[in-house]
């Protein structure tokens, strides 16, 4: 940006005036001295004076007034320019807020409608995410007016990734604008829906965190053409954000899922130990009276007892060894997720602590 020039300052401008009345003076004084005869030219040249005096100083006036036009003008954009910026910063803390206070991804999305739409004006604004079989997009649609809001939202379609414009926008990571979804209707399961449903153009964003696709932002508008490239990099910043906060419930929700797991396999393979003790003893109790007891019926009674305590047995050791099998799975998904297993570190163990199942006395 080129700068402005300065006025001139005011000394220059009172001694332009004290030069104009010097020299008015001197002129009369001089025709003074010249006689009567002189007058008339010695009114033309102080007219001549005062006309460029009052010439100069409209120059310097138009100068100063300039000036000041282009410092107005220049503090009125940076003052826009900061007005947006705050506005984005509120928008984007709206959107952090409404993330942080609702683990309900649908419910929090509602509430953050409203900040979307300021940012770029549209009709409905839509949500779709991947679900966990990485090939099925649930969605979320928004209500931009007050009258239309959802208090209670609900996942409303499921589409797959194939033959969506949302799928698309999925697996290419960029932007897709489109001003008639009337031409992709026939190709393209979600457009087909959106255009059935009185929409014309529309704008979907892929949200894009920790190098993972996990869905897309979709603006949707019932005027065709309605959203243009600019639009792409207005909405941009509220995607990423958008798309730490979904990252940040879902590592959340998994890691619930985990703690959950761990207690639980904790607590099974506690019990099952406990009653693979007491199985252990009642199979030794068999075996002291089978050897004892003569009886033929009696014999086959304590056989069947003790064959039935083995299987019972061998169920607690295929527990114990599946309960594991899916603790380790579970905890290698949330080591892959980058999800921390406690305060004190980032990285969950690949192998959880696990107590160790006693070996059979009997096979």
């Amino acid at each position: 940006m080129s700068r402005a020039p300065t006025p001139a300052p005011r000394w220059k401008i009172w001694g332009l005036v004290a030069v104009a009345f010097t020299l008015q003076m001197a002129v009369w004084a001089v025709g003074r001295a010249l006689g009567p005869e002189h007058r008339t030219l010695v009114l033309w040249i102080q007219m001549v004076l005062v006309w460029a005096v009052i010439v100069t100083l409209a120059a310097i006036a138009t100068n100063r007034i300039d000036w000041l036009m282009r410092m107005l003008t220049r503090h009125e954009t940076a003052h826009l320019a900061t007005l947006d910026l705050v506005g984005q910063l509120e928008i984007q803390n709206g959107l952090l807020k409404s993330l942080a206070r609702s683990n309900d991804i649908g419910r929090a999305f509602q509430s953050l409608a409203r900040h979307i739409a300021k940012v770029v004006e549209c009709n409905r604004i839509g949500l779709a995410l991947v679900k966990e079989d990485g090939q099925t997009l649930q969605t979320f649609t928004a209500r931009v007016t007050e009258e239309e809001r959802r208090h209670r939202p609900r996942p409303d379609l499921e589409f797959t990734i194939d033959r969506t414009l949302i799928g698309s926008v999925v697996s290419s990571r960029k932007p897709l604008l489109t001003h008639d979804l009337g031409k992709l209707a026939a190709d393209f399961l979600d457009a087909n829906v959106l255009h059935g449903a009185g929409f014309r153009s529309a704008l979907f964003m892929p949200l894009i965190a920790k190098n993972r696709a996990l869905g897309t932002l979709n603006l949707v508008s019932r005027t065709g053409g309605a959203f243009v490239v600019e639009h792409i990099d207005a909405i941009g910043p509220i995607a990423e954000i958008l798309a730490v906060g979904i990252l940040a419930q879902q590592l959340q929700v998994s890691l619930g899922k985990y703690r959950t797991m761990e207690t639980m396999a904790e607590l099974t393979l506690s019990i099952s130990s406990d009653i693979n003790g007491a199985v252990q003893a009642i199979i030794g109790q068999c075996d002291v009276l089978e050897r004892e007891q003569s009886d033929p019926a009696l014999q086959r009674d304590l056989a069947l007892v003790i064959r039935q305590a083995q299987r019972i047995s061998d169920l607690l050791e295929k527990m114990r060894h599946t309960t594991q099998d899916r603790l380790r799975e579970v905890a290698a998904t949330v080591h892959d997720a980058g999800i921390p297993s406690s305060p004190h570190g980032r990285h969950a163990r690949s192998n959880p602590p696990a107590t160790s199942p006693p070996t059979s006395s009997r096979k």
